[in-house]
Order: C-alpha cells, then structure tokens, then sequence
C-alpha cells in the first residue's frame, strides 16, 4: 500500500484529520508524499499511487534532481535527501543552525518552505481542503521553526479558498507509521 494513503486513513481514524472529508496527509522525511480524501473519498488512482504530489514540478532549479529523474519537482528540492545534496549538510544540521539563529540558514529554510509552501497552497485551492495534517521526520523533529514558515505560504492568498483552512501537525506524531499499518486491516 501506499505509505501516505495509510497515513492518510490512520490521521482521519485517531489523528488530526478526525471528520474532516476534504483533507489531505503530508510527509516529509527522505522524500515528500502526499494521502488525499476529497469528498470523503481516500483518491487512490489507477495504480495506488495518488498523492505522489512531491513529484510536482514548482521550479526549473538546476540543483532540483529528483531521484525520479526530474528536474525541479517538490522532492527534488526540499525532501530530506535534498537538502543535503543542495545545502551540504543534513537537514538536521542545517534546521539545527536555522532554529539557533544563523542567518544564512534561515534563509534556505525559508526557500525550503516557499517551495513545499507553494505544494500544499497547490493542494488546498485545487481540492478545497479544510485541513492538510503534516508529519515526517523533517517535519517532525522542527515543527516548531517549519509550521508557521508553511503556513504563511497560504493564509491570506486567495481567502475565498484559504480562509477556514489549517495546516496543523500530524495528530499522531511520529507513530502515524505505525497507525498507517494498523489503519490496512479494516
């Protein structure tokens, strides 16, 4: 199964996400996935795969390569893997220095949030989300620094679409995994 699909259906089940119809679960840890529910319907697609929105294209950044092959997608810019190969630190060191204060790693944590910004703003006009709950292991260990950075990237653009919606963490934190394979059995 899809891991983000999983998660999708454990976060409407005991997480964030608890009766909301229009939702939306997103990871970023190693790479970005996406879980979709629109109209209380979990979008599947035709392989299983729907929500691959970290493959969206946001850039023609050079230094945007995906592991896919693309040039400029979501993940190829932002995921875990990324930061490393754009920054040349991890991204615990480089969230680390930005939550300590340095500048310049403040400043390539905002780039890395107007960029997954521009996806979950993306996700929200297109299917008209009430909530998007956010979890991964980037995420998670910096929620702190990353949440209001992200939150920014939607609220007050295109209120009649943005206005009512939250962008909040993953209700069950870094267990949404194991809630994912438990979330399979029904």
């Amino acid at each position: 199964a899809n891991d983000c699909i999983a998660a999708l259906q454990a976060e409407r089940r005991w997480g964030a996400l608890q009766g909301l119809d229009h939702c939306a679960y997103v990871t970023w840890s190693t790479g970005i996935g996406m879980g979709l529910c629109v109209d209380g319907h979990v979008l599947q697609g035709k392989n299983g795969n729907a929500g691959h929105g970290g493959h969206m294209f946001v850039s023609d950044h050079a230094q945007g390569l995906c592991g896919c092959g693309n040039v400029g997608d979501v993940e190829g810019l932002v995921a875990g893997n990324a930061i490393a190969r754009r920054f040349g630190q991890d991204a615990a060191s480089l969230l680390g220095q930005a939550e300590a204060g340095e500048a310049r790693a403040l400043a390539q944590v905002d780039d890395l949030c107007r960029v997954l910004g521009l996806a979950l703003y993306n996700l929200v006009v297109t299917l008209d989300l009430q909530r998007i709950s956010l979890g991964g292991s980037v995420f998670q260990r910096h929620q702190g620094l990353l949440l209001p950075r992200l939150s920014a990237q939607i609220t007050g653009h295109l209120p009649a679409l943005t206005e009512g919606f939250s962008l909040v963490p993953a209700g069950l934190g870094d267990q949404v995994g194991d809630y994912a394979a438990l979330a399979l059995l029904d």
